[in-house]
């Protein structure tokens, strides 16, 4: 079901029967008892539905025809854009989603962050809550705080919001009301930390549209997990101690093209919350990677490797990369998409490869059998994965095979090439040119060497064969 194809006066009931269909999703706990992902992901639904928002099913990760800006759904307000910029009507004053999302592709890409930290992935579920001209920045404050100390049971006192610190570009300063706001339930002015443009505003899924200050929280996970240093606070990117997990988005703007902002004609609400990541804080775990929600994936890949999940830095990245693209490459090919060489085929090919490749590292063969651990654990959830089970399986099974053999043959010549010095232009375009090594594969095993490699040259070369083919 797409919100667009959704009129107003027969949403209720759209999602009634979705809702009713799908039972079996629901979590057996109620509010106020969460502790496991399906629990959390229940738990954020029926809070805010019981608040008048309208529950709506997660969209799809494609974008309509109508909105190009993106790969894939990058953020969970995007499916309700033309609701945020007034080009429609939407059907209630308060939505409430669980919306699938990918950022692998474009500007909004986490796909070479994952394996290296504890938080990223390219593939993850937001919750969110909107508003479109009901609520604004006091109810989301209030919504947000509610849900997060009393029903996910976070301690206040561990909780840290940020704010926009104000830019002159934009014209304009502080957010003072989203600080007033934290200060009147209880935040003290010390533990609410302004930052710039670059943290703290919203942009659009895409480069124009609708966009506002926003205001994050941020969990304070303990000493043990930070840099040591007095001034660590949120925005620190020397660790790894303060955990963005929700992002409460002001949508007041729309950004033209120019970079000058108008207002929109209504205020409105955006907020994320991460489910993996709020998992993480409900469960103490080290990682999302170490949640119940990644837990039947990670087994498998464990006991079809050999290899122990934290034996080694080189398996436990292995270990993160196969849980996240083995999600991302499930979701994309059972809504359709093709590996291919540009766009968003070329994603799910890298997706592929790049999983193939860290496989490899720990023994296990056959990736095109994680799906079907992926579908077991998301499908009650995402039943549009189920239905397409046997398709995905293929897709991923004769991309692994075409691939095995160009990694191969790509993989020794990079092993022969000197690993005390940079790797040439001339030597990175050999290797995708020749043997079909793809440059992302090459800079990233060069990484692992302490190797830098002469992409910009590399994209000359390559600039230049294109021209002359």
């Amino acid at each position: 079901m797409r919100i667009h194809d959704v009129a107003p006066g027969t949403a209720t009931a759209a999602v009634r029967d979705w809702v009713q269909g799908g039972a079996r999703r629901r979590a057996a706990a109620t509010i106020g008892r969460m502790k496991t992902t399906a629990e959390l992901r229940e738990g954020f639904l029926s809070f805010f539905e019981e608040r008048g928002h309208l529950r709506f099913p997660s969209w799809s990760l494609i974008p309509p025809p109508e909105d190009p800006s993106t790969l894939f759904i990058s953020a969970g307000m995007q499916p309700l854009k033309p609701y945020f910029s007034g080009e429609k009507q939407p059907p209630a004053p308060r939505f409430t989603t669980v919306q699938k999302v990918l950022r692998a592709g474009g500007k909004d890409t986490d796909l070479d962050e994952v394996g290296l930290t504890a938080r990223h992935a390219s593939m993850f579920e937001m919750l969110g809550n909107f508003s479109f001209g009901d609520y604004f920045k006091d109810g989301a404050i209030d919504l947000a705080w509610e849900f997060v100390t009393e029903h996910m049971g976070l301690h206040p006192d561990r909780i840290w919001p940020t704010v926009f610190a104000g830019d002159p570009e934009l014209g304009l300063g502080e957010d003072e009301v989203a600080v007033a706001g934290w200060m009147r339930i209880g935040v003290p002015r010390e533990r609410i930390i302004p930052l710039p443009r670059s943290e703290n505003f919203w942009g659009p899924a895409g480069e124009t549209g609708p966009c506002g200050p926003c205001s994050e929280l941020n969990y304070d996970r303990g000493e043990e997990h930070g840099c040591g240093e007095p001034d660590c606070a949120p925005g620190c990117d020397r660790c790894e101690r303060f955990l963005e997990f929700w992002n409460l988005v002001f949508m007041e703007y729309h950004l033209h093209a120019d970079g000058s902002l108008t207002p929109l004609p209504k205020q409105n609400i955006d907020t994320g919350l991460g489910l993996e990541r709020g998992a993480m804080l409900l469960q103490e775990a080290e990682s999302i990677f170490d949640t119940d929600g990644f837990r039947l994936i990670m087994d498998w890949i464990e006991r079809e490797s050999g290899v122990g999940y934290s034996t080694s830095p080189v398996a436990t990245k292995a270990h993160r990369v196969l849980c996240d693209h083995g999600r991302g490459m499930t979701f994309l090919a059972a809504e359709g998409v093709v590996p291919g060489n540009e766009g968003r085929g070329y994603v799910l090919r890298r997706l592929i490869r790049r999983a193939v490749v860290q496989a490899r590292r720990i023994g296990l063969d056959d990736v095109y059998r994680l799906p079907g651990v992926i579908v077991e654990q998301v499908g009650p959830w995402y039943p549009e994965v189920v239905e397409n089970a046997a398709r995905v399986e293929e897709v991923v099974r004769l991309e692994e095979e075409r691939f095995r053999e160009t990694l191969e043959r790509g993989s020794k010549v990079f092993d022969e090439l000197d690993a005390s010095e940079a790797i040439s232009a001339d030597d990175a375009f050999t290797l995708a040119a020749t043997y079909g090594f793809p440059i992302e594969l090459t800079v990233e095993l060069a990484e692992e060497r302490g190797q830098a490699v002469d992409v910009d040259g590399y994209r000359e070369r390559m600039a230049e064969h294109r021209e002359i083919s």
